[in-house]
């Protein structure tokens, strides 16, 4: 074999174990990027009617141990990670919110509905007052939500309820956009109880 000829191999297969290296790098990298997770608002029907109820939503807090970009899941009862990975599109604190908004805006069938802190001009009939104590689980397993929730009417000097409400729900797999889809349940499950105390 000639040496132009060995020389033309060794060429070729050194572009392959390129390629192949590259290729692998690649997949390694894109295997590490940061995935973004949203909440979703309950796939419901809007109620019927135009109500004219205005609503008032907040303040709305968020233990601080869950309040921060990364999703937060246990892998035990008193044990968490914090996935640096997978992380919040944007503020929990707002996102959770704003579900709750959007929640009770469908299942009260009104539009007037508005996150603290509100215009002067606005006069809400009722104000929900919300503070998640926890909200995480176990990615193929169960999640859970622990919120005191208080409901105050117009401009009532004191409450008219405070409640401490506890929701679980089975993730559907271990992946996390289950696990996320499972959180989101469990702010349906709460915005249906005040939702119903408000009716």
């Amino acid at each position: 074999m000639s040496k132009v000829a060995i020389n033309k191999i060794t060429f070729y297969l050194f572009m392959v174990i390129a390629f192949t290296l590259q290729t692998g790098c690649s997949e390694i990298v894109s295997d590490d990027e940061t995935k973004f997770y949203a909440l979703s608002p309950a796939d419901v029907a809007t109620a019927s009617g135009d109500s004219k109820l205005k609503l008032g939503i907040g303040p709305v807090k968020i233990s601080r141990m869950i309040s921060r970009p990364q999703l937060v899941v246990r892998t035990e009862q008193h044990q968490i990670n914090v996935l640096e990975q997978h992380q919040w599109g944007g503020s929990l604190k707002e996102e959770v919110a704003q579900i709750i908004i959007d929640n009770l805006s469908a299942n009260l069938g009104t539009e007037q509905v508005e996150h603290f802190p509100w215009k002067k001009a606005f006069k809400p009939d009722y104000q929900v007052r919300v503070r998640i104590e926890r909200m995480d689980g176990i990615p193929g397993g169960e999640v859970a939500l622990k919120a005191r929730w208080w409901l105050r009417k117009g401009n009532a000097p004191t409450d008219q309820l405070a409640e401490f409400s506890t929701y679980r729900v089975k993730t559907k797999d271990k992946s996390y956009p289950a696990y996320v889809a499972a959180l989101s349940k469990t702010l349906e499950q709460l915005s249906t109880e005040i939702a119903k105390s408000i009716k």
